[in-house]
């Protein structure tokens, strides 16, 4: 009897672990060798007494007994590595375990810390003519360091508040001149997180050479956000910041000339894009961010992409819509993707979902040495907003000014990105001080009473599971700590930012992984 009872636990437990692991990961042979041995064992257990006659009478029955033996004895094998990889989660930091982890072996943060890579400066340009320019934040002028484009300046002063990596210390102006582009430095004082600053545009800039050319104005935002999934629980080894990891992009453009503006109809628009570039951790299901500030109100259409973004500019699309879009294969490949906007409550909320898809639970995705797949395309989410008609009979300036503002504030407070992961048991991860989305009411109870007092994901320590970097950074490798993986990252926290303000800069070599 005993031996019946213990049989039969073994084979439902085997089974809860295959149902739980079938739950969050891929097929694999980690999910069906426990129903392969499970569900003979519940049989046996159950029915033994039948069986055991039968074994004895019948050549078949003795060598489905053989076989059910060994069985029994691999069962403890496997009964071993479960119990040997126990013990190594909760060494790593798995999500749920680490429960009494009180301290993180990685780094101390004060209380104030805000954890910003990026800070504020209002810039006033002016010019002698009437010309278009554009101003970026490294002087190779790249398209990911844009961050105002297509500005029309003339011998008025124009004014910008811009949101600027934290380490920059000049801003650099590009105009069109009669012999060519030229870019001409802004020089910062780095001491400050937010100032101001005046340019002149140079005598010899030259006219837009066309309306369209002059029409529109765009401002630009790109970086890069990485989180860790075990909140509430520190992540002890197993920091390296790379459980998610995706880039994001977003540009408002605004019309800027007043004669095309009823014909436009005063229209703001936003064009966002969020790209999946790695995946390091066994439970994340989603990302999403929260535009924080951008009343619904102010949103009159709505578009969807899933594309596959690739080197060069390229980008296969895969499906599109309104307010969703969803695909179950790519390129013949299983691979669930679902692209939403939810305008539910006080701001939009983008999310992606189909994280679930990307990797294995051993090797994970584009995050460990020897399996990172270089030069894969990236899954991208593409989110385009268009507000509403500003010259409408019944829209009042406070109401039309107040749209203007909060599409631009998209792009000059980056403090209204609102990025997160959710994970397979429904926990929404924010970076420092943001809130959970409103459909998230568990946060209170999930927390454990870890957190600091009114301060959301960031336990007592100063402990956080998410950061966003303002450039295009590389992630740690699995199993790299990424205060380890970026040497300079320790100080610059443990300093309240003062040291090191271009930590993201200098990763350590064969610590990181850069793949596209």
């Amino acid at each position: 009897m005993i031996f019946r009872i213990i049989l039969s636990i073994a084979g439902f437990l085997l089974v809860a672990e295959g149902i739980g692991a079938a739950s969050i990961s891929n097929l694999n042979l980690g999910i069906v060798m426990p129903f392969v041995i499970g569900i003979p064992l519940i049989v046996v257990g159950v029915f033994y007494p039948l069986l055991s006659s039968w074994w004895s009478v019948s050549i078949v029955g003795k060598i489905l007994k053989y076989a059910m033996m060994k069985t029994n004895n691999l069962m403890y094998v496997l009964v071993g590595a479960f119990m040997i990889s126990s013990c190594s989660d909760n060494v790593e930091g798995v999500n749920g375990s680490n429960e009494n982890q009180t301290g993180s072996t990685e780094y101390t943060a004060s209380a104030g810390f805000d954890w910003a890579t990026s800070r504020n400066v209002s810039v006033s340009v002016s010019s002698p003519k009437t010309t278009v320019v554009s101003i970026y934040s490294d002087k190779d002028c790249s398209e990911a360091t844009l961050l105002v484009g297509d500005l029309l300046v003339s011998s008025t002063t124009t004014s910008l508040e811009l949101n600027i990596p934290i380490h920059c210390e000049t801003l650099y102006l590009k105009y069109n001149s009669v012999s060519g582009k030229k870019t001409m430095p802004i020089a910062l004082n780095t001491n400050t997180r937010s100032e101001v600053v005046a340019a002149i545009v140079p005598e010899d800039c030259v006219q837009p050479t066309s309306e369209e050319d002059a029409g529109f104005r765009f401002y630009h935002n790109t970086g890069v956000a990485m989180f860790e999934d075990t909140w509430p629980n520190e992540s002890g080894n197993d920091n390296d910041m790379n459980d998610v990891v995706f880039e994001y992009d977003l540009k408002v453009t605004e019309c800027q000339k007043e004669d095309l503006l009823p014909a436009q109809g005063y229209k703001e628009g936003l064009l966002m894009t969020l790209d999946v570039r790695a995946k390091g951790g066994r439970y994340p299901t989603k990302l999403g961010v929260v535009l924080g500030g951008l009343d619904k109100k102010y949103i009159k259409e709505t578009t969807v992409r899933i594309v596959l973004k690739g080197g060069q500019g390229t980008e296969q699309e895969l499906a599109t819509g309104t307010d969703m879009a969803e695909v179950r294969e790519v390129n013949g490949q299983a691979q669930y993707c679902k692209v939403t906007i939810d305008t539910k409550g006080d701001s939009p909320v983008v999310i992606l979902d189909g994280l679930s898809d990307l990797g294995d639970n051993t090797n994970f995705f584009q995050v460990t040495p020897g399996y990172v797949e270089e030069g894969r395309p990236m899954l991208r989410a593409e989110v385009k907003l268009t507000g509403v008609n500003r010259s409408d009979a019944g829209v009042t300036k406070a109401e039309s000014d107040a749209q203007l503002a909060a599409y631009r504030e998209l792009i000059t407070d980056t403090k209204k990105q609102n990025f997160f992961i959710v994970t397979h048991d429904n926990k929404e991860i924010h970076m420092k001080g943001y809130k959970p989305t409103y459909s998230y009411t568990n946060y209170d109870t999930d927390s454990k009473g870890l957190m600091m007092d009114n301060v959301p994901y960031c336990n007592k320590n100063g402990f956080v599971w998410g950061i966003k970097v303002p450039v295009g950074i590389a992630h740690a490798s699995e199993k790299v700590l990424f205060s380890t993986a970026y040497p300079k990252f320790k100080e610059w926290v443990e300093s309240d930012g003062a040291k090191n303000k271009d930590w993201y800069l200098h990763p350590a070599a064969g610590k990181v992984i850069r793949y596209w």
